[in-house]
């Protein structure tokens, strides 16, 4: 998948715009990875087996999700895991597309 940037128009500089829109991108980034963590956190949370010790049911679900929700969002805001730093870098165009 090739993601082009010419709505984006980042240019290094001094405009408030492109300062206003690179803030956007940054944080569409890390919403991103945040998704992206939530859903690994589900997946793993799927793989452990039920052992009785707690009940479950759907208050237990919503509250597990929510909790990884929230898990999500905190480490996506930190540093994270680098997708965010990675996307944003592509987007913005400073890793240059190599050719073959």
């Amino acid at each position: 998948m090739q993601i082009t940037t010419q709505t984006l128009a980042l240019k290094p500089g001094g405009h408030s715009v492109d300062k206003t829109k690179d803030a956007k991108l940054k944080k569409a980034c890390h919403d991103f990875e945040a998704i992206m963590l939530k859903q690994m956190l589900t997946t793993m949370r799927k793989s452990v087996p039920k052992d009785g010790l707690f009940k479950t049911g759907y208050t237990g679900d919503m509250y597990d999700s929510m909790r990884d929700g929230q898990l999500a969002k905190n480490l996506a805001s930190g540093r994270g895991i680098g997708i965010a730093d990675l996307l944003y870098k592509q987007i913005s165009g400073e890793i240059k597309q190599t050719t073959k």
